[in-house]
Order: C-alpha cells, then sequence, then structure tokens
C-alpha cells in the first residue's frame, strides 16, 4: 500500500512538472505594438517596437522599431531598425539577434523590458 501511495505521487509530480503553461501564454503575449516615451532637458524621446510572429515552429519574430528624438534645440533624429528575434522557451527572453538585446515580457504588467528600459503595450 505505502509503494502505491510513493509511486501515485511521483507520477502525479511527474505530471506536474511536465506541464510547460506559462511559456505559451507569453508566447502569445508577445506579438503586438509597444510604446515608450521620456522627456528631459534636452529633448523628447519617442520609441515604438512593433512585434510579428514569422515563424512559430521556430519561435522567429519581426522586431520593427521606430525612434524619434526631438532635440530641443536641434533638428529632430529618426530611426527605422527591422530585425528578427528568436525566442528561447525555457528562459522566456526574445533575443535581437542584430543587437544582442534580450526582451523580456510581463503580461501581468502589461509590457516588455529591454534591460531597465520599459515599453506599454498598446
Amino acid at each position: 500500500m505505502k509503494w502505491l501511495f510513493i509511486i501515485h505521487l511521483c507520477l502525479v509530480a511527474a505530471i506536474y512538472g511536465c506541464r510547460d503553461a506559462k511559456p505559451v501564454m507569453i508566447q502569445e503575449f508577445i506579438p503586438g505594438t509597444y510604446i515608450r516615451f521620456s522627456s528631459h532637458e534636452f529633448g523628447k524621446e519617442y520609441d515604438t517596437l512593433a512585434i510579428t510572429l514569422l515563424n512559430a515552429t521556430a519561435n522567429e519574430y519581426n522586431i520593427t522599431r521606430r525612434w524619434r528624438y526631438e532635440r530641443t534645440d536641434l533638428p529632430s533624429n529618426y530611426q527605422l531598425i527591422i530585425t528578427a528575434g528568436i525566442y528561447y522557451p525555457k528562459d522566456n527572453i526574445l533575443e535581437d539577434m542584430e543587437s544582442g538585446d534580450l526582451l523580456t515580457f510581463d503580461p501581468n504588467q502589461n509590457c516588455l523590458f529591454i534591460g531597465t528600459l520599459k515599453y506599454q503595450k498598446l
């Protein structure tokens, strides 16, 4: 009887240990548009990330970054950067393959982080 209980307990622990619900939730959260705004004495910065799924089986994403910096005394600077990213479900991160930046996602706060930079999802 005792062995049956131990086998049953190990079986239940193995089933719950194999569940992979959290990465699936994050992968469903990733596609979308994320924005960031900052303002200081020298100007204003507008930053937008658009992330779309390229290949679901390879966890590949397209990352389009539109960045604008409005200086107080000089003309504005604009940048458009289009790169690819690979999502690593084990670590729950999306790596930008060009810059090497690591993007982490927080579905509870509806945002993503690149280092300390926080982007809100629209």
